[in-house]
């Protein structure tokens, strides 16, 4: 369901209000390794869920209360599909708050979403598969996505973008640890040229012993991927 998920303080020590605007999982794709478990809506296209106005007046009220410096947009999928999107953003604008937004990043090849994806001081986009085989096994796309529209359309995107744009990328055995998906990524982010890189691999119970890194396997993937 929509809501605040939690407030907390970042890095920089700025209090956070992180908030998931969607009322069930909505993706354009269906990775293999979501951590949401239900089955939800596979789409692209931006819909109106029930719900969004009163969410809207009470995510209103809690701004006001708690004075967040940050709204950090993290939904269960791809927060760009709710057609009120921009609503939550210019309320947050409205009393100076800063807003980041996680994509998933394949929507900021879409010129609309990539103008609302603008507005916002930061904005996050997935790495995970490296080649076309894995990204349609293991990442599960709407039919007609590839992974060269994937990665294009997140470099157009960071071309024009002003703000802070974070590179997240999730290392998986067998899926994009080899050599060739590890100097694909490398040369991904090269071009990307991100504010930031995180690095993880899955160390959770269902998908750790799948998917997951040992840590020397982990911290050597990690480094071969980073910018030189």
């Amino acid at each position: 369901m929509m809501r605040i998920k939690k407030i907390f303080s970042d890095e920089e020590n700025r209090k956070v209000m992180e908030i998931n605007l969607l009322p069930s999982k909505c993706c354009n794709f269906n990775c293999v390794f979501c951590p949401i478990e239900e089955k939800g809506t596979q789409t692209d296209r931006a819909c109106s869920f029930e719900g969004t106005r009163n969410f809207l007046s009470s995510l209103e009220e809690r701004m006001d209360a708690e004075k967040p410096r940050v709204l950090f947009i993290n939904s269960m999928g791809e927060a760009l599909f709710n057609d009120q999107i921009e609503k939550v953003i210019s309320l947050a604008k409205s009393r100076d708050i800063e807003v980041s937004l996680y994509s998933n990043g394949y929507a900021l090849g879409n010129p609309e979403y990539a103008r609302i994806a603008g507005i916002c001081e930061e904005v996050a986009g997935e790495i995970k598969a490296a080649k076309e085989e894995t990204f349609q096994k293991f990442q599960r796309p709407l039919e007609g996505y590839s992974l060269d529209a994937y990665w294009e359309g997140m470099t157009a995107f960071r071309k024009e973008y002003k703000g802070r744009f974070v590179a997240y990328v999730s290392l998986y055995k067998g899926v994009n640890d080899d050599p060739e998906s590890l100097e694909q990524i490398r040369g991904l982010l090269e071009k990307l040229h991100p504010s930031s890189i995180k690095v993880d691999t899955p160390e959770d119970e269902r998908f750790g012993k799948l998917f997951g890194l040992s840590p020397e396997e982990f911290e050597r993937a990690r480094k071969s991927i980073l910018p030189r």
